[in-house]
């Protein structure tokens, strides 16, 4: 007795019954061809537990594709043409399809039952293979968690398929929205990064949109990248925002966050020799960051599918996620043996599934080639984003930073070997260049860095020439 209970336990996942009613709804349909197109919106072949039954329905999908009639005569000369008659069951197995349907319109729920438990069996390979793995040391464990991470990520893909939506009832969602940001202040219906004019051209970011940030080494795109993420949680302390630094750690980051909330010299706090003064504004900016709702990870060596976990529980935590920054995208580790631009393509269209899953604005930092250096106008192009891959493609809203100052030479001196940006200003303007932004205008934006601080600011800017960064 326990033997046979034990059997029943192992028994993989399985509805023969269901099966074959889904494949004898075709047969017996009145159009044949309109049935299977409901089928093979939820289905495919390997779907099936019987290898007769995924042969039959191979056989079917082959028909429709050819444009010939699906009835068991032409099923039965497919399969024979597919040297696979005998395998499907012979032609009794087939006319006992075409009578094992209780009702054919219901074609699709026998089809999701039929689903479903394929999707069981894929669950169990997928834990069995990741436990009997577990108890080798041929992977390690973050290998081990990020393979079934993905595993079950495809597998969750396969459950919630997207079919069409009425346009009825998209028109109906946009109205709402529509209605819902005609009560906002001003045109920034998204997260406002708390720089104006760069809202202006985006109002604001989106759940969903993916942003990249891109600028050389050194000229400051994690501090700009840092100072959103303050602004947008100083502004709303109770919506959880998220940054993810893979090449410093999390001391470091709120060092440059406290300088910028507090306008306080960087090199002071490092240090610790703070005024009277400056130790007053640091008071004052820990308890301002210190009610926030910020989240910071420093892990050097991650990958997409671990972000995602852990968005995943923070969001299931907090119940919401407001912003998502990670620094930045060239350090996020890829898998399998593609080149690394490959890799790099793989990791940008799984950032932007993650947005559109959890309904939240990424922004993604990244590296520029050494090509712009080359150029005598410096100013970044969509070509100069480093192993680009499909970047460009992926993201809604693409920046470039850019900073006169950085590539100042004092043509005076030019056999100079002293890099001059180490005796730059202290202030300088900054170009927020909007190369691509699907739901806006392109243009550049201004905002005045002040580099003791990390700290960047809004400037309104006139046509003046006495102004500096007019």
């Amino acid at each position: 007795m326990a033997d046979e209970v034990n059997t029943l336990v192992q028994q993989a996942p399985q509805d023969i019954q269901a099966e074959q009613a889904t494949l004898g709804s075709v047969l017996i349909s009145t159009d044949p061809a309109d049935t299977l197109a409901e089928i093979n919106a939820i289905v495919e072949p390997d779907d099936f537990f019987q290898t007769r039954h995924r042969l039959i329905y191979r056989a079917m999908l082959t028909l429709d594709e050819n444009l010939r009639p699906i009835d068991v005569l032409t099923l039965i000369e497919q399969l024979n043409i597919m040297n696979q008659l005998e395998n499907a069951g012979g032609e009794a197995y087939l006319a006992e399809l075409a009578v094992a349907v209780p009702i054919a319109r219901n074609a699709p729920v026998y089809a999701d039952i039929v689903k479903q438990k394929a999707l069981r069996r894929r669950l169990i390979d997928l834990l069995a293979n990741g436990t009997e793995e577990s108890y080798t040391d041929m992977k390690s464990v973050e290998d081990l968690i990020s393979e079934l991470s993905s595993g079950l990520d495809a597998i969750e893909t396969g459950a919630n398929d997207a079919d069409f939506e009425r346009i009825g009832d998209v028109v109906t969602d946009a109205f709402d929205r529509i209605e819902l940001n005609a009560k906002a202040d001003g045109t920034v219906v998204g997260l406002a990064s708390g720089y104006p004019a760069l809202d202006n051209m985006t109002t604001g970011f989106g759940g969903g949109q993916v942003i990249i940030i891109a600028a050389r080494p050194g000229l400051g795109k994690t501090a700009f990248a840092l100072n959103i993420l303050k602004n947008v949680a100083v502004e709303n302390p109770t919506l959880p925002v998220a940054y993810f630094s893979l090449e410093m750690s999390a001391v470091d980051l709120v060092d440059r966050m406290l300088a910028a909330e507090g306008n306080v010299h960087s090199k002071h706090i490092r240090t610790g020799q703070l005024t009277d003064e400056e130790w007053t504004s640091l008071t004052v900016a820990m308890s301002s960051l210190g009610n926030t709702k910020i989240y910071m990870d420093a892990s050097s060596n991650i990958r997409v599918s671990e972000i995602r976990s852990k968005l995943r529980r923070l969001v299931k935590r907090e119940g919401k996620l407001g912003l998502v920054i990670i620094d930045y995208l060239q350090l996020i580790e890829g898998t399998g043996n593609e080149s690394r631009q490959q890799q790099v393509s793989a990791i940008s269209r799984a950032i932007k599934n993650m947005a559109m899953e959890l309904d939240v604005p990424i922004i993604a930092l990244s590296q520029l080639s050494r090509g712009v250096e080359s150029r005598d106008d410096k100013r970044p192009r969509m070509s100069d984003l480093r192993e680009s891959g499909s970047i460009e493609q992926d993201a809604d809203i693409v920046a470039f930073l850019y900073r006169d100052d950085y590539y100042q030479r004092d043509n005076d001196n030019t056999e100079s070997l002293q890099d001059p940006r180490h005796e730059e200003a202290d202030v300088g303007d900054m170009e927020v260049i909007l190369e691509k932004n699907r739901r806006g205008e392109r243009g550049t934006a201004h905002v005045l860095f002040v580099k003791s601080y990390n700290k960047f600011s809004s400037v309104d800017y006139t046509h003046d020439d006495s102004n500096p960064f007019g």
